[in-house]
């Protein structure tokens, strides 16, 4: 079975971001991420870096970067955020 990179999408002028990471979506606002990645609350502000399965999160409000594997991000997700197929 081929596996599909992941991929996001920042819409509503950052509030929304939506995930598809190993064949699931998820939609989350941005304060949501910010809990899953284990940062706490912040200003808006955005950005999202893909290098093969690895995601980094940069939110420029705050100064704060996080990295995470496709799979780390989706087991954390899969905790805390309900999947949209």
């Amino acid at each position: 079975m081929a596996v599909s990179s992941p991929t996001a999408l920042i819409t509503d002028q950052g509030r929304i971001v939506l995930l598809r990471l190993e064949g699931c979506s998820y939609q989350l606002t941005q304060e949501s991420l910010r809990e899953v990645l284990g940062l706490p609350g912040g200003p808006p502000g955005l950005g999202i870096s893909i290098d093969g399965d690895h995601l980094q999160f940069e939110f420029a409000g705050d100064n704060r970067s996080v990295t995470f594997t496709a799979a780390q991000l989706q087991r954390r997700l899969a905790r805390q955020a309900p999947a949209r197929v």
